[in-house]
């Protein structure tokens, strides 16, 4: 083989072949000398350091599948490229490669990007899924490539060989599962035992890169020119509002591919969290989550037809006036008939939007897009919720700036919400209620920033107010602050979950308290049906309430004493106004140490297999009691819909917000959905509690979690737990049928769960191990919450039951409470004289 090309050749296309093992180089060299064989293409190249064994072999020893192939594209390239020179250069990595390309003839001159095969064993670089030897390789020969030859040299031009089966994502080979199948910016094929068969698909790969040189050339496929215009505006105008805070969540998608890559590159230069989910439902669900907990708005992609994926976690966000953008791929409202299109001649995804109360722009003039955006905007800035951006082709791809002065600029940044005085009328009965009675003093809050959070506190510990958080915004407050325990907190206040102590302070043996010895005050809630367990009849009747809120429409008509205003010029204007009588002080004090603590049912302390709810997370409030108050440990917790979050919620001490997927529309599997996020982007340890029939219903966010962490360079900060309680069934929905119809197990309860075995796998610098807890002791949990870049998934067997954990006030009158109520005892007198029992 010579090692210069013939004078007035007009174009040479360099091959590559790399690795330290003659067989793989020979093969290489056979498929050229093939394709050159017989033609006007020269075969030239240099092979510094490699011992090339002889490309000569017996034609009948050659495979029919070989033939074939090399027939096509011998064909192909006498047409098209009938003499140009094919150049190998063989080399035992990638730096002597671009080495001896320096030295090539001519070597500086302008060509085709080079074809690159890589044997990565006999390279020297690691192909394991999240490694990125081969890649930063690859970037090195680009970098040293003469002339213009490195520029564009990519995954599409390479071509890489492993040994190792698991790597290629082949699983089944050591018996232990660890494969994993991800797409690599390069093909990555198993190195073929059979020598034919890799020169074979040599040529099939010589064929692939001189076509695509060819279609590159005849389109003169140029760059786009600039970002697209949507993706600029609407990064610019977020980062505009909230900094580095705002969080990108993108799926995927033909149409929208192009703005999903300028936004991602662009959120990756400005520092804000790129995050995924295993579906678009997931990406509203972690889009919730942190706006609930951080405040932190948000841009969500998606693509053509899946405004309706967002389920009714869409009006969630609408509902907490979260703050952001959900761009969705649509079709001209002209098509006749499109593919996955939501705006033509059938069906108007606007009117669905508009129904739910969601605001929502219709983009489809690249032209009118500087008016459409100032709309977006103006509507964002209102505080109704996300604004749903429906976008046609034309202007997905529109690119360039938008017209000075024009969209973002329309609207000024973000501004501040109107702020409401204190009317003196509305405040001053409050105000007597806190300073001069009742005796006990109920503050169920909303959503609290650092300022209202510790005006709460003080004016509770001064004022001595109980506290209680909610089923939907649980932590607000809570158990511990800044590692000390409130002694006016009490537990939570809910339809289901509500704590033994909120209950026994409102209650006298199973009855409410007298209504003028007591006062509920409900801080920023519209006091929804989820917020308490009380009917409206007794709201309205037997309960004295007080409600503080912005918004007149959330006012209940139950509320004896409202008070429309801000929540930090109320609890500013009431602790000026604090002169608490040291009578009642007493007699709160007195109150709330006689609200005891107390699981308030037997079950708990049965250490029977498989475990009740009701004693599995009495022993893991234990663990985290100690953990807080030994170690400053804190977490996140995450609680889906069913028993187990609900018993989570009630019965585990919180160190600060969680997520509640009972927010809202109680949509199960929300909050698994919203893990990946929350762990992505949270300082803290993350606990979540999952039911079989919440996990039963959404993907697996493992895989979500392993790409975030191993191929985007997220950083797991802490400990994630994610428990998930099986007991084979819904429940909730169980404990309810059975309760008020006194019904055996129906079918439509039952949840099929089919337990894998144990197993740890390391994923780069995170691992995740899944564990039977079937009795896990005290020490076993301890040692699960502290694994630092940990993921646990522990899947919990339980037994079904309807006692306790605040599940319905019926519960509230069983035998296993600490005390029987009036209305047992009625109950059992009843019953005695139907029986016509002695004594009764």
């Amino acid at each position: 083989m010579s090692t210069a090309a013939p004078a007035g050749s007009p174009c040479r296309f360099l091959v590559l072949s790399i690795g330290k093992r003659a067989s793989f180089h020979d093969a290489v060299l056979r498929a050229l000398t093939d394709l050159a064989d017989g033609s006007e293409r020269p075969l030239t190249g240099v092979h510094p350091g490699v011992e090339l064994p002889s490309s000569e072999s017996p034609e009948t020893a050659r495979t029919p599948v070989y033939t074939r192939i090399l027939g096509k594209a011998r064909a192909f390239l006498d047409s098209a490229l009938p003499t140009a020179e094919l150049c190998l250069v063989t080399a035992d990595n990638p730096d002597r490669a671009a080495r001896a390309v320096r030295g090539l003839p001519a070597a500086g001159a302008a060509g085709p990007v080079p074809l690159v095969l890589v044997d990565a064993a006999g390279a020297g670089l690691s192909t394991a899924p999240f490694e990125t030897a081969v890649a930063e390789a690859l970037r090195e020969l680009a970098d040293g490539l003469p002339g213009g030859l490195g520029t564009g040299l990519g995954a599409r031009h390479t071509a890489v060989y492993t040994e190792n089966p698991e790597t290629a994502g082949i699983p089944g080979t050591t018996g232990d599962g660890a494969a994993v199948q991800v797409a690599r910016p390069y093909p990555l094929h198993l190195l073929p035992a059979d020598p034919w068969t890799l020169a074979a698909d040599v040529v099939r790969l010589f064929g692939d890169h001189v076509q695509r040189w060819l279609n590159d050339s005849a389109a003169r496929v140029a760059a786009r020119d600039g970002v697209t215009t949507l993706a600029d505006a609407l990064h610019g105008f977020l980062t505009g509002q909230a900094g580095s805070a705002w969080g990108l969540h993108y799926y995927t998608g033909s149409v929208v591919s192009g703005l999903i890559e300028d936004l991602d590159r662009l959120a990756g230069e400005s520092g804000n969290p790129v995050l995924r989910g295993p579906s678009e439902h997931s990406l509203a669900c972690g889009a919730l989550a942190r706006w609930q907990l951080d405040e932190a708005p948000f841009l969500t992609v998606v693509t053509s037809g899946m405004v309706d994926e967002f389920r009714g976690t869409l009006a969630n966000l609408r509902e907490a006036r979260a703050r952001g953008f959900v761009v969705c791929a649509d079709s001209p409202s002209t098509a006749w008939y499109p593919f996955q299109g939501t705006v033509h001649g059938a069906e108007d995804s606007r009117a669905v939007l508009a129904a739910r109360g969601v605001p929502h722009v219709y983009l489809d003039d690249p032209d009118r897009l500087p008016a459409d955006l100032g709309a977006a905007y103006a509507a964002y800035h209102e505080d109704r919720g996300p604004v749903v951006l429906l976008a046609t082709p034309a202007v997905l791809r529109a690119t360039g700036p938008l017209p000075a002065g024009a969209g973002a600029g329309a609207v000024p940044g973000r501004r501040p919400a109107a702020s409401l005085t204190v009317r003196e009328d509305q405040l001053a009965p409050v105000a007597d209620l806190v300073n001069h009675g009742p005796g006990r003093l109920l503050w169920q809050v909303g959503r609290l920033d650092h300022e209202e959070a510790g005006l709460v506190h003080d004016i509770a510990r001064r004022a001595g107010v109980a506290l209680a958080d909610s089923l939907t915004r649980p932590g607000q407050v809570s158990r511990y602050r800044d590692g000390r325990v409130v002694p006016e907190y009490l537990g939570t206040l809910g339809l289901y979950g509500f704590s033994w102590r909120v209950h026994s302070y409102l209650h006298s043996r199973g009855r409410l308290r007298p209504r003028s010895e007591q006062c509920l005050l409900f801080l920023k809630s519209r006091i929804a049906e989820a917020a308490t367990p009380f009917s409206p009849r007794v709201l309205r009747r037997s309960l004295r309430i007080a409600q503080v809120t912005r918004e007149p429409a959330h006012l209940a008509p139950f509320t004896d004493h409202p008070v429309l205003a801000d929540a930090r010029g109320f609890l500013h204007a009431l602790r000026e106004r604090l002169d608490v009588a040291p009578e009642v002080l007493a007699a709160r004090a007195a109150a709330l140490a006689d609200a005891r603590e107390s699981a308030s049912d037997a079950v708990h302390e049965l250490p029977v297999l498989p475990m009740s709810a009701n004693h599995f997370f009495g022993r893991l409030r234990q663990v985290l009691d100690e953990l807080i108050t030994t170690e400053g440990y804190t977490y996140t917790g995450v609680y889906d819909v069913g028993r187990g979050g609900l018993s989570a919620v009630r019965n585990l001490p919180r160190t600060g917000p969680g997520f509640s997927g009972w927010y809202g529309r109680a949509l199960m599997g929300d909050a698994l959905q919203a893990v990946p996020a929350v762990a992505l982007t949270r300082d803290d340890n993350v606990l979540a509690f999952i039911g079989d029939g919440a996990a039963a219903l959404v993907p697996d966010i493992v895989p979500a979690l392993v790409q975030q962490v191993c191929l985007y360079g997220h950083r797991l900060r802490r400990n994630v737990t994610v428990f998930r309680l099986v007991d084979g069934g819904h429940s909730v929905i169980r404990t309810y049928h059975e309760g008020r119809a006194d019904a055996e197990l129906s079918r439509q309860n039952q949840v099929v769960s089919l337990p894998e075995p144990e197993w740890s796998r390391s994923f780069g610098p995170l691992t995740v191990h899944h564990r039977h807890l079937a009795d896990p002791s005290g020490a076993e949990l301890r040692d699960l919450l502290r694994q630092p870049a940990t993921v646990n998934l522990c899947s919990v067997p339980l037994s079904h039951n309807n006692e306790g954990d605040g599940l319905s006030l019926l519960s509230s009158h069983g035998w296993q409470r600490d005390e029987l109520s009036d209305l047992t005892a009625a109950m059992i007198r009843t019953a005695r004289n139907r029986a016509g029992l002695p004594g009764s």
